[in-house]
């Protein structure tokens, strides 16, 4: 072999090393660009979705199918030798462009063997690696965050089946046990037990859905003044409870633009942390109009925020007053929350303390005037627009479905201690054969969202409403917290209780349903 022919053999492998051990996307051209063959790294391969191209050599034409004569006309070039034929001076290197997404550049430079060019290596440019980089990462976050969603939406049901169950097991254990009363104080200290529990696995569900981008807020105006004054009705009994004073100061009717429910959701954080962390005095729940926006302000004569923490507390699991983690003092999640939403609704959340003397919490909101005010500007639902309590329940007759055994069980133990006549499944086909010795239609249909199969509770309800021609009432019980499935059921006229639920909330709500004769 002639020595021209050992340097063009070294020459080329060491080009084909080179561009393999390439970090970022490299290509490299064997010969002329009119019968090139040409080797992609790993890199290269993968985004122009060519994997064999990396393994072996490929022609030009086979490897960049319709654009391989723009790519071998921009290479043209550098194969000129700056002879009579061709007197200008080849270049040193071209800027090269390969059509990916987004496009490619690449720094193409000559490969010399004796004057000649036998090839060219062409490596991705800074600011096409970054771009490419950049493409790569987002598509990857998107996809782990499909990922992360879908987790969640299993998650949140099927962590809080458990849950479930042993609230409903519990409450129909206290009832049995009314009288005795070592057997109802334990019961009592396992309450307390399953309820830390569940706020424990709600608050890190929440911040997990807030992180994963699932949540999306429903903007609509919201009449302040009546959700700060329910959400003060609210706490009140908590506060009095500790011997505090909660005072509410709202001196106008103030509408805002945002969604009520997730303010709501902030407002009761600041007020359940205000009322946890103050030993003496009150609070203040106030609104008060600052630079065309309205500010609501909570108010408290607490422990107080030290200057240099006032950061670190909005962080997960961060208590200033709880170093042995008692989790009758709260998790330390309930500012992580409020930061999430505050930056989800763009309201802003600001704090101001003194340490021993109390803080200030405060959200400010648009402010709505004039023309942009509706009538009928709504207001979040607090907890005590429930209706009115002890309306009896014996012998109302309930189509109970759930699929999870326990928590089915569970609801029948909880159903037949209120006086309720009842009949249960836990799929669709047994739905059918509950409802077939019924001679009129359940007062009410109690069922999970999510049923074996590609059943629904939606679809359960659909059914034995078109079954019996009545628009009977109905309680969705479900783990997630999917706006669209909020929304179909509230097209259906649904009411929706979210697991883990307390069995007083599920009372209220069919003693609602059996007052008003309708759906809730």
């Amino acid at each position: 072999m002639s020595p021209t022919d050992l340097r063009y053999r070294e020459c080329l492998e060491n080009a084909r090393r080179v561009c393999a051990a390439g970090t970022v996307p490299t290509m490299l051209v064997v010969g002329g660009p009119e019968m090139a063959a040409v080797r992609c790294n790993e890199s290269l391969a993968t985004l122009l979705n060519r994997p064999r191209a990396a393994t072996r050599d490929e022609s030009g034409p086979t490897l960049l199918p319709g654009v391989w004569t723009a790519v071998a006309e921009a290479l043209g070039p550098l194969y000129r030798d700056g002879g009579a034929q061709s007197p200008a001076t080849p270049p040193d290197s071209i800027l090269l462009t390969l059509p990916a997404d987004p496009p490619l550049s690449l720094r193409a430079a000559p490969l010399l063997v004796d004057g000649r060019v036998v090839g060219v290596l062409a490596t991705a440019t800074l600011d096409g690696a970054i771009a490419q980089l950049a493409e790569t990462m987002r598509a990857e976050v998107a996809r782990t965050t499909a990922a992360r969603s879908r987790f969640l939406a299993s998650a949140s049901h099927d962590l809080r089946q458990p849950f479930q169950a042993m609230r409903l097991f519990l409450d129909a254990l206290t009832t049995q046990v009314e009288g005795n009363a070592r057997a109802t104080r334990t019961a009592g200290m396992l309450a307390n037990a399953m309820t830390a529990g569940e706020q424990l696995l709600n608050a890190l569900l929440d911040i997990s859905t807030l992180d994963a981008g699932t949540v999306e807020a429903d903007m609509q105006a919201v009449s302040l003044d009546s959700l700060l004054q329910s959400l003060a009705e609210e706490f009140r009994p908590q506060a009095e409870e500790k011997g505090l004073r909660l005072r509410v100061h709202l001196p106008c009717r103030a509408v805002t633009r945002s969604d009520p429910v997730l303010l709501g959701r902030i407002i009761r954080n600041l007020l359940a942390n205000a009322i946890r962390y103050t030993q003496r005095g009150g609070i203040l729940l106030g609104l008060r109009k600052r630079d065309g926006q309205w500010r609501i302000e909570v108010w408290d004569t607490g422990f107080g925020v030290p200057q240099d923490k006032l950061d670190v507390i909005f962080d997960e699991f961060h208590q200033l007053t709880n170093p042995a983690r008692d989790p009758t003092r709260g998790l330390g999640l309930g500012l992580a929350i409020v930061r999430r939403l505050s930056v989800l609704l763009h309201a802003p959340v600001d704090v101001q303390s003194r340490s021993g003397r109390g803080s200030v919490f405060a959200v400010t909101v648009d402010r709505l005037e004039g023309e942009d005010v509706p009538a009928d500007a709504p207001a979040a639902a607090s907890a005590s627009e429930h209706g009115t309590e002890g309306v009896p329940l014996d012998g109302m007759r309930i189509l109970v479905v759930d699929d999870d055994s326990m928590v089915l069980s569970g609801l029948l133990l909880t159903l037949e201690s209120w006086g309720c006549a009842f009949v249960s499944a836990s799929n669709m086909r047994e739905v059918f054969a509950a409802v077939d010795g019924l001679e009129g239609p359940p007062d009410a249909i109690l069922t999970d969202l999510r049923l074996p199969g590609k059943v629904s509770g939606f679809d359960v309800i659909d059914r034995v409403r078109k079954l019996f021609k009545a628009d009977i009432p109905a309680v969705v019980l479900t783990g997630e917290t999917a706006p669209e499935s909020l929304l179909e059921g509230q097209r259906r006229g649904c009411a929706f209780l979210h697991k883990p639920l307390h069995p007083g909330e599920l009372r209220r709500v069919l003693e609602e349903v059996r007052r008003d004769g309708a759906g809730c």
